[in-house]
Order: structure tokens, then sequence, then C-alpha cells
């Protein structure tokens, strides 16, 4: 699971206190993620990726939340915003939709939005680099190391 060990990686060099969590089962679904975790939706962090303007970026919400597209083109100023390609993801990241994790080192060179609600949180659960991990980290470490733009992307 090359995803898993890059994450593994990152939380060693960035001196990170955060745990990954690994499932018999995947975990595709924020409610799959909830039930087998033990977790409140509200505290599992949906990692997407888009494309604005022709440039990725990566929006982070809560799994309880849905991403207002509109919020995010206002945001980033971008004329159009879209749900990046499952062969667009892979190019730009190295992992399939479903193994998307904040704690991927190409993370760190896409533009990257948190959903304000994310930071109330003391620790939430994010994608691990498999369809079978969660990562449980704080939300200020995501933010110090990630540098992401807060604001409000999302809605119920």
């Amino acid at each position: 699971m090359p995803g898993v060990d890059e994450v593994r990686r990152f939380i060693e060099e960035h001196g990170l206190d955060a745990r990954i969590l690994e499932f018999d089962e995947p975990v595709k679904t924020v409610e799959e993620a909830a039930r087998r975790s033990g977790a409140d939706p509200s505290e599992i962090v949906k990692t997407m990726i888009l494309i604005a303007d022709d440039r990725p970026v990566a929006a982070m919400i809560q799994g309880d939340k849905r991403i207002d597209l509109g919020k995010l083109r206002r945001v980033l100023e971008a004329n159009y915003v879209r749900l990046a390609r499952p062969s667009e993801v892979l190019k730009l990241l190295g992992v399939g939709i479903g193994a998307i994790s904040p704690l991927l080192n190409s993370m760190k060179r896409i533009r990257c939005v948190m959903d304000e609600g994310i930071l109330r949180k003391n620790t939430v659960l994010a994608g691990g680099g498999s369809e079978k991990t969660l990562i449980l980290v704080k939300p200020r470490d995501l933010a110090e190391i990630l540098k992401p733009e807060i604001a409000d992307i999302s809605k119920a």
C-alpha cells in the first residue's frame, strides 16, 4: 500500500501526533468510516480534489457537510470549479480517489482550502492513504503543515 507508506513517512517526517487506523473492510464513505471507527460524521474530514480554472485544488470539509462549489469558486476567485476525474487524481497524487489523504506529500504542492468548521474539532479522522485506513489527527496540525486557506466552503 504505497499511499499508507507515504502517510506513515509524512507523519514521521513532520513529527505529527497522528495515528493510522487500519480496518478489515473499506471505509470509502463517511457512513462506513463513522460506523467502523465509532466517530461522529462531523469528526470525519473529506478531502476532495477539484479543478479550478485548470489548476488542482484540495478542499477539506466535515463529513456531515457537502461542498458548496459556489462558495469555493468565490474563495478561489475562479471562473469555474469542478471535481477532478479519477485519472486526474491518480496522476496528481499517485493514489486513487478512495486513498486520498491530507498527509500525502503531493498535497503540499497544491492549493488547499479547509472549511472553517473543521478547526472547531479537537481531533478528526481523515483518509489514510488507502481504502482501508484512516488517520486520527488534530485539525490544527493539519492547518499548520498544509497552510490551507480557511473559509466557509460547505453547506449542510
